[in-house]
């Protein structure tokens, strides 16, 4: 993870999109009303929050962005509340344009717990040709200042053709990328922006087919992405996390298990924090990751809530962690090693069968760990490995021998090779010391040639006799 962008300055982000009033009754429930089968909220507190578009520009600014909003707001107690609330955040109200032309959309919960027992809406659809052009006049003003611009539709109006098509046009020449929160069928009006974030309906409502999983999401996206001209489509799916398809490359990121209270605002929170991520200048995919973990911190609260970015990067801290985390891939390996060194961390690196965990292993990793910042560990496959020990071996199959290892405190990252031997990776990872047991000659070990050239070290810092898969195996076969 990119921990210099949050030493990036504040990103300046033009947000347009349809604004809205959140208002919460909290209670408990006790009974049922004698007037009708519907339960009686004893109303304990009452509060507001902005919501749609405004609760965008809330997360962007909890997140370190200068939030340069853009929007309608009726011209009546709600609107007035609306901007008391997001001055309140933080979010600079002067260019929004109060009208009377439409009342201000409210949405009102009611909440028992940590549940909605319901919800009832006032707005309407704002159809007035003068309120776009003045909306479209701020854009063009705003838009020299901005390092990003995003569209938040909530299909109210405020985005109709003519005020997308002025932002994404106005955009364009100045390089400065516009994200797309979109809302109805037609994705027409966004072409020409850099990234476009439907939901799991919103995608399937426009490309016709279901998407039950990650790979259904990747080719929805794909058939987006083409579709409507935009730069990169990314598909949000729930519990099953996002996938993320560009013109050279495409990506599932797993959701962060977390108790779910209320999905309220969770959209919001990851279109905040891509759009303030890729202004702090890190890559699509990252921002996305990160975006991912904000939604996942906004269903574990109640209501729209601001997530910060100091909130994010100690989620990630916490998940990355843990074992799953872990686990990568090959590429994932390489841009995880290069992220550590630029933070000046020493690189280390082992690998093994490791098909039966045994103390040898365990006394190995932990001696190589304290000679390194990140010691990573290359796994033989299964098939490797049948072909260096013969058949029955492996006695565990990969995925779980690269599990048991993840969960060492002493084990940074864990990646599978096919080939016999770690020279491949060992290429892609260009360790600073190279770890290899004590019966190991540190002119023989694989890789050691490289590593030296480079300024590396070779290190043999032990061997633990009489630890050994193929003794624990000879010993439970003599005792059956």
């Amino acid at each position: 993870m990119n921990r210099s962008a949050s030493a990036q300055p504040s990103p300046r982000i033009l947000l347009v999109g349809d604004l809205m009033l959140d208002r919460y009754f909290d209670g408990t429930v006790d009974r049922i009303s004698p007037e009708a089968p519907v339960p009686v909220l004893a109303v304990r507190r009452s509060f507001n929050r902005p919501g749609g578009a405004a609760n965008v520009g809330v997360n962007m600014t909890a997140m370190g962005g200068t939030t340069l909003l853009v929007g309608a707001v009726g011209n009546d107690e709600a609107g007035r509340q609306l901007q008391t609330a997001l001055q309140q955040d933080g979010v600079a109200c002067g260019s929004l344009i109060a009208t009377a032309a439409v009342p201000t959309t409210v949405k009102t919960r009611l909440l028992a717990g940590h549940s909605q027992i319901a919800r009832f809406d006032e707005e309407a659809i704002l159809d007035d040709a003068s309120v776009r052009a003045a909306l479209v006049d701020r854009i063009e003003q705003l838009m020299p200042q901005a390092d990003v611009a995003v569209i938040s539709d909530y299909a109210k109006g405020v985005c109709d053709q003519a005020v997308c098509r002025a932002l994404i046009d106005a955009a364009k020449p100045r390089g400065i990328p516009v994200i797309v929160d979109p809302k109805g069928p037609d994705f027409t009006k966004y072409s020409g922006a850099a990234v476009i974030t439907p939901n799991r309906a919103e995608a399937v409502a426009v490309v016709g087919f279901a998407i039950r999983g990650p790979d259904d999401g990747l080719r929805a996206a794909q058939v987006i992405r083409e579709r409507f001209g935009i730069g990169a489509a990314v598909v949000t799916l729930g519990e099953q996390g996002m996938v993320v398809v560009t013109a050279d490359d495409s990506a599932v990121i797993p959701t962060q298990a977390r108790q779910v209270f209320d999905v309220t605002g969770a959209g919001d929170s990851a279109v905040a924090t891509l759009a303030v991520a890729l202004g702090k200048g890190t890559s699509l995919r990252e921002a996305c990751f990160l975006a991912n973990a904000a939604a996942g911190l906004q269903v574990a609260r109640v209501g729209t809530a601001r997530i910060t970015w100091n909130e994010v990067m100690a989620s990630i801290d916490q998940h990355t962690r843990a074992s799953q985390g872990k686990v990568v891939s090959r590429e994932d390996l390489i841009a995880a090693v290069r992220q550590a060194r630029a933070e000046g961390k020493r690189i280390g690196f082992t690998n093994g069968c490791f098909d039966i965990l045994h103390l040898g292993h365990v006394a190995l990793l932990e001696a190589a760990a304290k000679e390194c910042d990140l010691l990573v560990v290359g796994v033989n496959s299964d098939a490797s490995v049948t072909r260096l020990k013969g058949p029955p071996r492996p006695f565990v199959p990969c995925p779980e021998r690269q599990a048991v290892l993840a969960g060492l405190a002493s084990v940074g990252l864990v990646c599978e090779f096919a080939e016999d031997t770690p020279l491949e990776l060992i290429k892609a990872v260009e360790p600073d010391v190279l770890v290899k047991g004590g019966d190991y000659q540190a002119d023989k070990v694989v890789g050691a040639d490289l590593v030296i050239a480079r300024g590396g070290r070779v290190v043999t810092p032990l061997f633990v006799p009489n630890a050994s898969t193929t003794g624990i195996v000879d010993r439970i076969r003599e005792k059956r």
